[in-house]
């Protein structure tokens, strides 16, 4: 018979792999493994190695059973260690898993061709691990780092055959994976799931496992002194701070990233190098990590310094750094600066990909300063502070004066304030370069907390956002009553007898005075810009007579389009009237019915909580049969009517987008509209993967939250629709939130049918179009992508059919505004 020859045989393989998950998803007692991953590797390279087959893997093989042909194998002492180490970790979701009949996994996995499978095999674990990862997004348990990334990092190395390599917070050891044999690798990982996933990849490799890669902390752990390495290399913890458990550690280092580096430098041969993957908060924070960043500095340790983008990482949205500290560097006493941002390309709203082979190759031939490189002396970075931000150091110089040499600082009054006041914040800040007073009166006056530092202004000044993303240029005209800032807000005095305030506000808001700003903001989730930095822009001044001259033709221009859009409102207005008056009759019918639900909801909450001991019972087993509680129902049918009137308000022709007043709403209640979705009436579950960020009562999207509600009800409505005929256990929809360069990213999958072939996203948005003339009108798709495109993202992705998992997938992302 002639052998079959595949196109792409490692996809092929992963299919018949994807089989065995669907086993145990579709199987009440195996699908909520949280092993799955690893056990179906694990069983994969027992195949592969020849221990298990279809002969002896029958319905009633047992653990021990297998534990017996490992130990009988031909296989080596080493690898026979490694797998009853992973057999330690994985005790319980393996003991699951034989305790069930086996010929499920007959039917995928034995089918696999064996030569095959051996041939491809370290392709094949990659490729189910990359897919895991994309399909489950930030939430997977383990974050596999880009191939790409590891290979520039390793190519930063230009490591020696012989070289001694420590890797350090290892995660799937992916830098050991991609190391010559002949290079000596030692690597660290605490979690245990994680290095499992670890210890197979190295496997599948053919790379000794034994001693080189262990299962234990690595800041409890650290080598001795006498320990010396060529390399140390690691992508450790973003942002952790050192807790009880190193308590005598913790006096000494801030976080993880400050341990990595103070120890890995002590930790290196004379000629040795420490490579970091790091955020980019390292090259600018202060207190200790200053101190860290003046010595290494002082030292001349620092050879090169990365700048990444945003985007390339899948469990984190955050730009990356990386840092390569070298004990015998060749350009001694400078520092090579690389922005990799034009190296980098998008491969969808959350992903992108480094091209890592143009880089390393432009990295080592170019050794003079471009659009990318630039060579910076060591007393430079003294001048700024040991600031290494790589974005400050690309600069492009502008004529004109220092904002410094026209505007003096003035902090205002501190101490002996009031009980209240009207405090300002940067909400309270225009971002209008005609309308840009403040209005003091429209802020309402608030208890001031003393715990914070507040000035209180009593003089006409010039206030500036130096936190987020726009400086918001507003000026205060002092009359008779002060205000009130936090130290969120800089105020300065305006030399008016050099510059006028208008021209001023409206350079501020220019794309070269940005540029300049951008260069200096420093920050990922909420970037600020220190006052020092901010008196460095510089501005073009021409004469008072031709700023005033610039000025006046703003103003003309902004009055012309004010008229034009009062002649529209009027022409609105009359519809308007129209549609009020014939609407109004049907509110007044419905009045009364929605008044009754509510009022019965209110009465049953209230006798629940007054009668607890009769309820319980009655509850349990109300719980027990919906999974859900009754006061959680009677909540659910109160927001539900809330809604339904809400929408009925606005008038007769469905959603009328423009009756929607929209406002910033902060994160953390995009979170509570999405936590108090309910899978009531589904076919499925609702997973929910919420934003786990800081400060997300300080940040929102600009939107609606009754329409964002109705975007999220069509997308659910739909899933049920279409995508799940029963329900059934296993079937879930997934809505993930994740936070990347400024965006917030809302992502909805579910794992049912997927659509049908010849459908797309224009078929899915045009209205009365829909997949099943039998299932719905077609309206559902047409009003996501109304309420998308009014929520400014017209461009909302569509997957269809792309995921083994998840065959349909939406992507939405809303700019991210600071709210205080």
């Amino acid at each position: 018979m002639a052998k079959v020859v595949y196109s792409n045989p490692v996809e092929v393989i992963s299919f018949k792999i994807f089989g065995i998950f669907d086993a145990f998803r579709t199987n009440p007692k195996l699908n909520h493994l949280e092993d799955s991953v690893q056990i179906v590797l694990l069983l994969v390279t027992l195949y592969k190695d020849g221990v298990i087959s279809e002969k002896t893997f029958t319905n009633n093989f047992s653990l021990s059973d297998l534990k017996i042909l490992i130990l009988e194998s031909n296989l080596n002492t080493e690898t026979k260690d490694i797998y009853l180490m992973i057999f330690d970790v994985l005790s319980d979701s393996l003991s699951k898993v034989f305790s069930q009949p086996l010929s499920y996994l007959n039917f995928h996995l034995f089918q696999i061709e064996e030569e095959m499978l051996s041939e491809y095999f370290p392709s094949v674990v990659d490729d189910v691990i990359y897919r895991i990862a994309h399909s489950h997004g930030r939430y997977a348990g383990e974050f596999i780092q880009p191939v790409e990334l590891t290979r520039f990092m390793n190519g930063l190395a230009n490591l020696k055959m012989d070289s001694r390599v420590y890797n350090p917070f290892a995660g799937l050891a992916s830098f050991g994976v991609n190391l010559n044999r002949s290079q000596n690798y030692f690597g660290q990982e605490l979690n245990p799931q994680t290095w499992v996933l670890g210890a197979l990849r190295l496997m599948a490799y053919n790379k000794p496992v034994d001693s080189a890669y262990l299962c234990e902390d690595s800041i409890l752990n650290w080598p001795n002194s006498s320990e010396k390495y060529d390399l140390i290399i690691s992508n450790p913890p973003y942002g952790i701070r050192l807790d009880n458990r190193y308590k005598d550690i913790a006096v000494q280092y801030r976080t993880i990233e400050h341990f990595l580096i103070d120890k890995g430098v002590q930790s290196l041969k004379q000629d040795g190098k420490l490579i970091a993957l790091l955020p980019q908060g390292f090259l600018f924070r202060g207190m200790q990590e200053h101190r860290l960043r003046e010595f290494l500095i002082e030292k001349d340790l620092i050879e090169s310094i990365v700048s990444l983008p945003s985007g390339l990482l899948l469990n984190t949205g955050i730009p990356l750094t990386i840092l390569v500290i070298n004990n015998s560097k060749l350009l001694t006493g400078k520092v090579k600066f690389v922005d990799a941002t034009s190296f980098v390309s998008n491969v969808d709203s959350r992903l992108k990909v480094l091209d890592d082979n143009k880089l390393i190759d432009f990295i080592h031939d170019e050794i003079v300063d471009n659009d990318v490189i630039r060579i910076i002396d060591n007393q430079q970075i003294r001048t700024n502070d040991y600031n290494l931000s790589v974005a400050r150091y690309f600069q492009e110089h502008f004529e004109g004066v220092k904002l410094g040499d026209i505007i003096e600082p003035f902090r205002g009054q501190r101490g002996n304030l009031p009980e209240i006041g009207k405090l300002i914040r940067i909400r309270d800040l225009k971002d209008d370069n005609v309308d840009f007073l403040l209005d003091d009166k429209a802020v309402e006056e608030t208890e001031l907390n003393r715990r914070h530092i507040i000035h209180q202004i009593n003089e006409s000044c010039l206030l500036l956002a130096i936190r987020w993303k726009t400086l918001k240029p507003t000026f205060f005209e002092f009359k008779s009553n002060p205000i009130f800032k936090s130290q969120d807000i800089f105020s300065a005095k305006v030399d008016e007898s050099r510059v006028d305030k208008a021209y001023l506000i409206n350079e501020l808001q220019s794309a070269y005075v940005q540029k300049q700003l951008d260069s200096y903001r420093l920050g990922a989730t909420i970037p600020f810009i220190r006052q020092n930095d901010l008196l460095e822009v510089a501005i073009k001044l021409p004469s008072l007579e031709e700023q005033r001259a610039k000025v006046q033709g703003i103003y003309e221009l902004a009055n012309k389009i004010k008229t034009l859009q009062e002649e529209r409102n009027a022409l609105a207005h009359g519809k308007a009237v129209k549609d009020f008056n014939e609407f109004a009759s049907l509110k007044h019918t419905l009045g009364r019915p929605r008044q009754n639900i509510l009022d019965w909801s209110d009465n049953l909450l209230d006798f629940i909580n007054n009668n607890q001991t009769g309820f319980e019972e009655m509850n349990k087993a109300f719980v027990e049969f919906y999974d859900v509680d009754m006061m959680s129902v009677l909540k659910e049918i109160k927001r539900d009517v809330n809604f339904i009137t809400e929408v009925l308000e606005k008038g007769e022709n469905g959603l009328v987008l423009s009756a929607y007043e929209k406002q910033v709403i902060p994160l953390s209640d995009i979170n509570s509209i999405i936590n108090d979705l309910s899978n009531n009436g589904f076919n499925f579950k609702i997973k929910k993967l919420l934003l786990k960020a800081e400060n997300t009562k300080e940040r929102g999207i600009f939107a609606n939250r009754t329409l964002f509600k109705t975007l999220l009800d069509n997308l659910l409505t739909n899933a049920n629709k279409y995508a799940f005929d029963i329900k059934e256990i296993v079937n879930e929809v997934v809505i993930e939130l994740t936070e990347v360069d400024g965006f917030l990213v809302i992502e909805v999958k579910n794992n049912g049918k997927p659509f049908p072939k010849n459908f797309d996203r224009e078929k899915f948005i045009a209205k009365y179009s829909t997949a099943d003339k039998s299932s719905g009108s077609g309206l559902g798709g047409y009003d996501i992508h109304r309420i998308a495109f009014d929520f400014n993202n017209p461009d909302w992705e569509l997957s269809l059919n792309e995921d083994p998992i998840y065959p349909v997938k939406f992507k939405f992302q809303f700019s991210i505004k600071l709210i205080n």
